[in-house]
């Protein structure tokens, strides 16, 4: 064997070893982000937080790059003396006898295909933290959406007087608090008021009888409450009726300049006002 066939095979079995590293860094990775996506899976209404959400995103990431190189790995070639770090992609397409045009042009468009696949991931990455603390349908679109929670009877669901509710945030319960609501039979809107640990506030939204949903704003009185928490702002709330356990539930939402969030809410009538005259 010459001095070349044995640094060519030399060069080939570290390219072989790296190749196997980074199969495994791979394998490590997509692990994780497995796991990770299956916490988010299994908990249903757990507030999704930014930290996570960058963290499987930059996961996802590392995956491409690594995969990138594992690809440029299996090239080989170049001589002994020159670092691993300049065995790039030209030593890559050396390997390869790379020299006309179809090849280039073949290196070129895997290339192209790498950055777009980043991009995409980016673009997708700054649309999710864009939608962190919105819903994906407003509460006018958000009521009249298919249930199959809705009753086959003539009870109403929808009866003014005194509500309780409780919501999540933080995997922390909050709650129960009492307050009114007042339901318009014509107009199917839906007006109360309340307070909670956060401060006053006021309600307003619209409900439907043939889908048993109800999109709700809840506006908080600054100023009231606590200092740090109320800001003012308003909370969205989407529910839907549950028969089985005879109360609404769904999801809060909120996003301002500080926060943004999300977790589920729970709704039940105490009393309405009819029985309590």
């Amino acid at each position: 064997m010459t001095d070349i066939q044995y640094l060519e095979s030399q060069n080939q079995v570290d390219n072989d070893l790296l190749l196997i590293k980074c199969k495994a860094i791979i394998y490590l990775e997509l692990e994780k982000v497995q796991n990770m996506m299956k916490d988010k899976l299994g908990i249903e209404y757990q507030s999704l937080l930014k930290q996570d959400t960058m963290s499987i995103i930059f996961r996802i990431i590392l995956i491409i790059a690594v995969l990138t190189i594992a690809i440029y790995c299996q090239g080989g070639g170049g001589s002994r003396s020159r670092s691993r770090s300049s065995r790039s992609f030209s030593s890559y397409r050396s390997s390869r006898n790379c020299t006309d045009s179809t090849c280039q042009q073949q290196d070129t468009v895997a290339e192209y295909a790498i950055v777009g696949s980043l991009l995409i991931i980016f673009g997708i990455a700054c649309y999710y933290i864009r939608r962190q603390g919105s819903p994906a349908h407003s509460n006018s679109t958000y009521i009249d959406l298919p249930s199959n929670e809705v009753e086959l009877q003539e009870s109403n669901q929808f009866i003014s007087g005194v509500w309780s509710c409780q919501y999540y945030q933080y995997n922390i319960r909050h709650g129960p608090y009492r307050f009114s609501l007042v339901f318009d039979s014509e107009t199917h809107k839906v007006t109360g008021n309340g307070s909670d640990d956060v401060g006053v506030y006021t309600i307003e939204g619209i409900y439907s009888t043939r889908t048993n949903r109800m999109g709700l704003i809840k506006t908080y009185k600054k100023g009231t409450g606590n200092p740090i928490q109320n800001l003012g702002h308003e909370v969205t709330i989407q529910v839907v009726w549950n028969s089985n356990q005879h109360q609404f539930k769904g999801k809060w939402y909120v996003r301002t300049n500080k926060y943004s969030g999300q977790d589920k809410f729970q709704l039940k009538l105490k009393k309405s006002y009819k029985n309590m005259e």
